[in-house]
């Protein structure tokens, strides 16, 4: 897991360490639907350490993330998985800061056990984006799919023949409309 700082992060209005922690907590979601547009699956959430208020465990789409060292980053396909890995970190890093160093021993089967749960997820999480991955690359190269880029190709072309067919008869129809009352004027002007 990295560390950045809070102006590694790309918000939109500069704010104090605790609005944007709070903010974010607000702004969690449990669950994210997918994106149904057909691109190549890429893994799009970080769970990074925040170096505010003493440290804070963030997950968060990379986008958003302007630190250009990617070394230590933590990437995960699925938003699901990645906010399950999120809490158990949580829990993980607040029971540690927490307890007294005596007491970590009596908690560190139950740590154990959830790093063993980070561990599945982790892998769940890359089989998920394999498979999907072998979906895409499947698809992407069969010739239903060039099949269908060309027909977008060819019905993206036809619209726009069609729009200019449509513009240059909005331009007839506009100077026949001219041509008749400027007949209507001269017909007028020779009937008097």
């Amino acid at each position: 897991m990295r560390k950045i700082k809070l102006n590694e992060i790309n918000i939109k209005n500069e704010c104090n360490e605790e609005t944007f922690y709070q903010l974010y907590l607000k702004g969690l979601k449990k669950e994210i639907p997918r994106d149904e547009e057909f691109k190549r699956p890429s893994k799009e959430y970080e769970i990074f350490y925040l170096d505010i208020l003493g440290g804070k465990i963030i997950l968060l789409n990379k986008k958003y993330i302007l630190k250009k060292d990617i070394s230590n980053q933590e990437l995960y396909y699925d938003y699901s998985i990645a906010y399950k890995i999120y809490n158990y970190l949580i829990e993980i890093y607040s029971g540690i800061n927490d307890e007294m160093n005596e007491m970590n021993e009596l908690y560190k089967d139950e740590r154990m056990q959830k790093n063993e749960e980070i561990r599945i997820l982790k892998l769940k999480d890359e089989e998920l984006f394999s498979k999907d991955i072998q979906e895409y690359d499947v698809i992407y190269n069969s010739s239903i799919y060039k099949k269908y880029m060309q027909l977008q190709k060819e019905n993206e072309d036809i619209k726009k023949q069609n729009n200019e067919l449509l513009k240059q008869l909005n331009e007839k129809n506009n100077v026949g409309f001219f041509d008749r009352i400027l007949n209507k004027i001269s017909t007028k002007k020779l009937h008097k």
